[in-house]
């Protein structure tokens, strides 16, 4: 009888203590975490506990009564986050232990094993679906990013609301998939990868871009984080900088190629700064580009070019933020948003390779993941998930209606869950529609922009009558041509090969964009210089 009598206080005592939200069950696994004695969980260091895993299969009641079913063991846990680390709901980071309080690699929930956990707790995203949603566009569109799950948390008896467990980027074959970088590869084909290197705030080991920010004196800084500051070689530092370094001076020209003669796209995965370019402006995130911005570099005989992603961290992304234009669904937040952003960027949405790519690609997720139906469904499922949880989350966290740091006027005044996922939708629908109008670029040459290791390679056939510095590319081309020179253009002409003048221009630049939509399939002759000299073949695909 008393054995009985102790069991019902004790159950009783759990539920006292989440009895605000009446929490005892949920259609959601249940993560319920205990430190020693109750101890609180700072920024640094992480402090010991207890995790248990409540998860009873696909459509099943999951209860606090429950045994931990899916994982039991223990963890070293952590407050993170910067700004986030003001709000009334906390973000974690935890790592699995052994007994003896190793790092040991766990699975569970469909997650591959690892030992380094993230439990995300959406605050000010009032539709608690920001970093869901982008991570899923990410991974839809072939790239890694974590791998999300929506949880309810209890930490010592205390009901903590939502969270999403996500994954903390690594290198592993599950999460960023390159080489690993021992501190003994310092030469040859092992030098060569993997890195991940960030942009980001913070004071961390690293170097300065050779080339000021965007519209602006700023540095922009490369952190090393894998490997990582206290364990990268000082060879290797010096060859992923000289890596980033070449690929800047060849996008910094007048004609994409640097003095070694190879074009931007010799040095980047041109798919992934396409994709990483799109998803950064349809959700508009205020941070994209200049915080938070991930890239990776396998070994050379991997592949080895520098890969923009993982992408992170777009919880003041879909129009959720009061600053920088972000909540209005026109303009580009690389514009609108600037200080710290890589001037590559602007280079590109000037560029006779970048903007085909990327306008091609567009197009392609129009048709599929970026369709309205597809984002709308998206949204709706996970509206009908999370309709029992948000009720207790919303009663633990009283926010709605309120405005929290930096919600725009449409998401403060969302007096529900509901109404905040529908303005979610409104503002994706409208942000598509701008760019559907507005993103720049015409979709010509679509095929080769699928290769991953998609190259422009020198091709200029100059005549015999002149060598002046006078480069085309591409050429062959389908509908733009690129003219540049070490000297002002001034007057071009293109004729046919019988000699009709077909097009005249004139440029004070050193570069320019010529646009041959006008022009059959063909081969022309494009003259410039003075007394038009100068001649270079065109072909006209």
């Amino acid at each position: 009888m008393n054995y009985f009598l102790v069991i019902f206080l004790l159950l009783s005592d759990i539920y006292i203590l989440t009895a605000q939200v009446d929490f005892t069950s949920s259609n959601l696994p249940i993560i319920i975490i205990n430190t020693n004695n109750e101890s609180p969980i700072f920024d640094d260091p992480k402090v010991e506990a207890n995790i248990g895993i409540i998860y009873n299969g696909e459509g099943e009641r999951n209860t606090i009564f429950d045994p931990r079913n899916e994982y039991f063991g223990k963890c070293g846990i952590e407050i993170r986050g910067e700004s986030s680390q003001l709000f009334d709901k906390k973000s974690y980071l935890f790592e699995t232990w052994d007994a003896d309080g190793n790092d040991i690699d766990t699975s569970f929930l469909g997650f591959p094993a690892e030992e380094d956990f993230i439990l995300y707790g959406p605050y000010s995203d009032k539709t608690l679906l920001n970093n869901v949603l982008a991570m899923h566009l990410a991974n839809q569109m072939g790239h890694y990013s974590s791998r999300t799950r929506f949880v309810e948390v209890i930490i010592n008896d205390y009901y903590k609301g939502i969270y999403v467990l996500m994954e903390k980027i690594k290198r592993d074959k599950d999460r960023v998939d390159i080489a690993k970088l021992n501190s003994v590869d310092i030469e040859g084909d092992e030098l060569t990868g993997g890195y991940i290197v960030r942009i980001d705030k913070g004071v961390y080991d690293g170097w300065t871009s050779q080339y000021d920010a965007h519209n602006s004196f700023n540095d922009v800084k490369f952190q090393y984080y894998y490997p990582d500051q206290d364990n990268i070689q000082s060879e290797q530092k010096l060859y992923i900088k000289s890596y980033v370094d070449d690929f800047e001076s060849a996008v910094a020209s007048n004609n994409g190629f640097n003095e070694g003669g190879f074009h931007y796209t010799h040095y980047i995965n041109l798919r992934s700064f396409v994709d990483n370019f799109i998803l950064n402006e349809l959700s508009k995130d205020v941070d994209a580009y200049r915080l938070s911005s991930y890239f990776h570099k396998d070994k050379d005989s991997k592949g080895g070019r520098f890969t923009a992603g993982p992408f992170w961290d777009f919880n003041l992304a879909f129009g959720n933020a009061d600053y920088c234009q972000t909540s209005v669904t026109s303009g580009l937040i690389y514009n609108q948003c600037g200080g710290n952003n890589p001037f590559w960027w602007n280079r590109f949405l000037n560029d006779v390779t970048f903007l085909p790519a990327m306008k091609c690609r567009w197009e392609e997720l129009r048709q599929s993941i970026f369709s309205k139906e597809y984002i709308d469904d998206f949204l709706e499922e996970h509206k009908v998930l999370l309709e029992e949880s948000q009720e207790r989350n919303f009663t633990q966290f009283p926010i709605l209606g309120q405005y929290i740091w930096p919600n725009p006027t449409f998401f403060e005044n969302a007096s529900s869950h509901s109404i905040a996922i529908d303005i979610m939708k409104d503002w994706l629908n409208s942000r598509i529609e701008w760019l559907d109008n507005n993103l720049p670029g015409f979709a010509v040459g679509c095929d080769k922009f699928d290769d991953p290791n998609y190259e422009v390679m020198m091709d200029v056939s100059l005549s015999d009558l002149n060598r002046e510095s006078i480069k085309l590319f591409p050429n062959p081309t389908a509908d733009y041509v690129q003219i540049s020179s070490d000297k002002s253009i001034g007057e071009v002409i293109i004729f046919d090969m019988i000699g009709n003048q077909l097009k005249t221009l004139n440029h004070d630049t050193k570069s320019a964009i010529i646009d041959l939509r006008s022009l059959s399939s063909g081969t022309y002759i494009l003259k410039t210089g003075p007394s038009l000299a100068t001649a270079v073949k065109l072909i006209k695909l």
